[in-house]
């Protein structure tokens, strides 16, 4: 029986999805869901480069995959020709995202919700958490903030479909 789900989410499309289907299982099975975070020590992924490119520019075009980025991370931008970003202003998108999807799981009808927060490896945060919560399941998207980097080296979700002990769903 499913039990627990542990979604990834980093505010992409693909992530989104991944929160939608696992919200959809859990309210079927009356599963709990965990919602995860990973900062990235300051790292500002590709696609959130991107965004901000988009969001500076005085056309503001948004293209349909890019992450809508609300003016108070805009306001927290330290650099916006590098889109260097604080500490704090990668915890205010934490709390922006999770509180996104968090809102997606109570729509669906989920009644078990938990966040976490965490800092470093995402892989391996995804793995250890799955493992110590004993996850029945991992639902994430198949491609995040920074696809290119992800195409070259491996992303993050075939690192973590590769490594856990558990069933894991990758949604498109």
């Amino acid at each position: 029986m499913l039990k627990k789900i542990l979604v990834p989410v980093d505010g992409s499309n693909h992530s989104i999805k991944a929160v939608e289907l696992a919200a959809e299982l859990a309210a079927k099975f009356g599963a709990e869901i965990t919602l995860l975070h990973v900062l990235l020590n300051g790292h500002v992924p590709a696609g959130l480069r991107k965004a901000l490119d988009v969001e500076l520019s005085p056309q503001r075009a948004k293209p349909e995959n890019l992450v809508v980025i609300p003016q108070e991370i805009m306001a927290r931008v330290e650099d916006k020709k590098t889109a260097t970003l604080s500490a704090d202003a990668l915890e205010f998108i934490a709390k922006h995202v999770l509180s996104r999807v968090r809102q997606i799981c109570k729509d669906a009808g989920v009644k078990k919700i938990s966040e976490r927060v965490e800092e470093g490896n995402p892989a391996r945060h995804i793995l250890n958490i799955a493992r110590t919560s004993n996850a029945d399941m991992i639902v994430m998207g198949s491609r995040g903030l920074s696809e290119l980097k992800g195409l070259l080296v491996g992303s993050v979700s075939s690192k973590v479909q590769h490594l856990c002990d558990c069933t894991c769903v990758t949604v498109k």
